[in-house]
Formats: C-alpha cells, structure tokens, sequence
C-alpha cells in the first residue's frame, strides 16, 4: 500500500514529513506538482494550496505535518519516535513546536527578509522554478529564460510576504540572534549524541530539522551553520534520510539535562511570549500585537491568517501538558526554563 506524498525541497513541513516515512520505511512516492496531470490530482485532494499533501492509500488526505505524523505513529508503532518517559516527550513535542512556530521564522527571514539574502533568495527562487519544470525533454536557452522568468516571478510574491512570520526592520535582530544561538546551543548538545534525545529520532528532530535543513541548504544561513555549528549542520544532513544509531533508544532527562537545558532556556521563553502574546492578539481581534521578550528586546508584528493558526497550536500543546499526571518531573524543567507559568495559561490549567 503506497502512501503519496505531495511536496517540495524547498518546504520545511514537506522534508519533515519525508524524512518520517524514510525513517519508518513506510512505502511511498515523492511527488511534485510538475505536470498537469499531478497538479489536477493534487488540485483533487487538497483543501488549501500548501505542501505537504499526503493521500493515504484509502484515499484519505492530510495536509498539516504534525497530525500528519500522529496518525502514521499510530498505524506505524514499531521503532517509535516518542520518549517512553512522559516528562521527555513532552519535551519532544514542545520543542517541535517551537520549530513548527518560531523555527519557520529563521528559514523565513533569512532566506528573504535579511540584509543578506539577496544570494540565497536568488538560488532558491531557480531552485524551485527548475523543480516545477522538471521532467522536460527540451533543453537550449528558451528553458533557461523560462527558468529565469519563473524564478523571478516567485520570487517577486514571497519577497512581499514578510508579515507572515513578523520579519520587519524591528524583529529582524531577533531573528538573527535566535537562529545563531539555536544553532550553536544544539550543536553542543549534537556533539555528545547522534539526535536530540539519543541514538534515534524523535518528534523535535523531524520539527527542527525540518526548518534548519532549509537553512542548511541556503547561502547566508548555512555558511553561518557550517561556521559556527558543524555538528549540526551533519545532523541536518543526516535528518535527511535518518537512521537510528545502535541499541540504548533514548537517553534519561539526567544525561540529556547538562547541554539541552541551556538551549531550552535560551529558546522557550522568547518562543512562548511572542505565542502567548500572539493568542491574545488573534482572540482580541487587534491588527497589530507587541511583546516584552526579554533582555531589551521588543516584538512588534501585524496580526493576520497564519497567526490564528499560531494560536490553535499553543493551545494544543497547553492541552497536552494538562494531560500530564503528576510526578513526570516535567513541572521542575519547565520552571527552570521560565515557561510553566506561560504554558498554564490561557485555558485548560494543569494538575501539575
């Protein structure tokens, strides 16, 4: 039974998908929309004109990377990606979200907002025009001007999309600061361990990689990863096609605690203000939302669709955590990260 799974190089959510039914070895075929017959089927199939799309072989479809992941868990178990330890997985699943919701921002800003990525934003644009018409047969200077014509058509829409992800001349350092700290903080952690929780892949790995795989590939950006955090710029690498690394699975929240916890208290805190602050915003109806992150630093962005969906999501992942019984221990981490408080509020209250 063959999964399809429509999608892109250039997606974060689509390579993460990938990397997922490779790892699981779940049969599938990779598609992208590069002729009429496979755009009509994806046209068939999709509710709204993003990657991924999965059509399971019931001829179901989803869309969304992260349920998209859920179910297959479910109908996949073997060689799981989730910590048997609730405290670790829930670990796995808030860090996951932070790629998904702050992550995107670094691959976003960096490959067309920054002062420097005039290069980057150039390569990707005929990237993905070359991608679409792949499969031609005819060659010679008419493709390579159609190549062109395409590039610079894509990129002309995306560089008018920055309020998206709130990349503006105010938010642009913090972008720029958060993408280096992440980078230099995981490789610490990367350089004792082949993924983020031990010797094989979890929930976080699949997110993360996702969203800096992208950055990897970029010029700005992965010169700034190969510079400054080679071990993760092979993890990404890795994450492309991953494999689990002998016997021992996942390591305990005493081995991983000397070199995650510094990432997850640099990193948290400034996500979950922005997202807390972001729910408010989106449940007010304001246009424009401004937060405190910390340190000096002041978050200022429009208020529009892909923010609502930032606020369903923070409410997921409080839900998960009032799930959690007591006595996970996961309470104590996440108050010496300074994110209990911001993750109890705003709805259902945990029992921890």
């Amino acid at each position: 039974m063959t999964y399809r799974v429509f999608g892109s190089a250039g997606s974060p959510y689509s390579i993460k998908v990938r990397s997922y039914f490779r790892y699981k070895n779940i049969d599938h075929v990779w598609l992208v929309r590069n002729s009429p017959a496979l755009t009509e089927e994806f046209n068939k199939h999709a509710k709204l004109p993003i990657v991924p799309l999965v059509i399971f072989p019931d001829g179901a479809s989803m869309q969304d990377s992260t349920p998209i992941i859920q179910r297959l868990e479910a109908l996949f178990p073997a060689q799981s990606i989730q910590p048997t330890d609730p405290a670790l997985r829930f670990l796995s699943e808030l860090l996951e979200e932070f790629a998904d919701e702050w992550g995107n921002k670094w691959m976003m800003h960096l490959r067309w907002y920054s002062a420097s990525s005039g290069p980057s934003a150039e390569s990707y644009s005929r990237k993905i025009a070359a991608e679409i018409m792949s499969g031609a047969r005819s060659g010679g200077l008419g493709l390579r001007d159609n190549i062109a014509k395409a590039a610079a058509s894509f990129r002309e829409r995306m560089l008018d999309r920055g309020f998206t992800v709130g990349s503006n001349q105010k938010t642009a350092p913090i972008i720029e600061q958060s993408y280096l700290d992440t980078i230099m903080l995981l490789d610490a952690h990367l350089a004792r361990r082949s993924f983020i929780f031990g010797r094989q892949p979890t929930l976080a790995d699949f997110g993360l990689a996702g969203q800096l795989y992208q950055c990897f590939t970029d010029i700005d950006a992965g010169e700034l990863m190969r510079v400054h955090a080679p071990h993760t710029a092979l993890w990404c690498e890795a994450m492309i096609n991953p494999q689990a690394v002998g016997a021992g699975g996942f390591e305990s929240w005493e081995s991983l605690e000397e070199t995650l916890l510094p990432l997850l208290q640099s990193q948290l805190p400034l996500f979950l203000r922005w997202s807390d602050a972001n729910a408010k915003a989106v449940a007010a109806g304001h246009k424009e939302m401004s937060v405190a992150l910390g340190d000096g630093r002041e978050w200022q962005q429009s208020v529009g669709g892909p923010q609502r969906y930032h606020a369903k999501s923070l409410k997921e992942i409080r839900r998960k955590l009032s799930l959690l019984p007591e006595g996970t221990g996961i309470a104590k981490i996440l108050s010496r990260c300074d994110c209990l408080e911001l993750l109890r509020g705003g709805g259902e209250q945990s029992k921890l």
